[in-house]
């Protein structure tokens, strides 16, 4: 219970980006335009909110290295599922 508020947070920040994802893929499929910065940073988003769903106690700023490796590995996990999302996307983007 005493992590309720970053676990609401978490839940808040997940149906955020999914549905600036599920808006962003209905664009390019309706008409076949798109966001490439939503493209690129929804899947960080979602991958935070999952994290911060799951972790609680992580919420705020990492104090110890170990945190501060978590949290790096959580945003570049993140960050190569956005450049996927792009390329899924728009393959062309990436000079195919």
């Amino acid at each position: 219970m005493s992590h309720l508020k970053s676990r609401l947070l978490g839940l808040v920040i997940l149906i955020v980006f999914a549905g600036l994802g599920y808006y962003n893929w209905q664009q390019l499929i309706g008409k076949g335009q798109y966001s490439l910065k939503i493209a690129a940073f929804t899947p960080l988003g979602i991958l935070g909110g999952i994290f911060l769903i799951l972790f609680p106690g992580m919420g705020g700023k990492p104090e110890t290295t170990k945190e501060k490796l978590i949290v790096m590995m959580v945003l570049v996990i993140g960050m190569a599922a956005g450049v996927v999302n792009v390329y899924l996307m728009n393959p062309d983007f990436f000079g195919r």
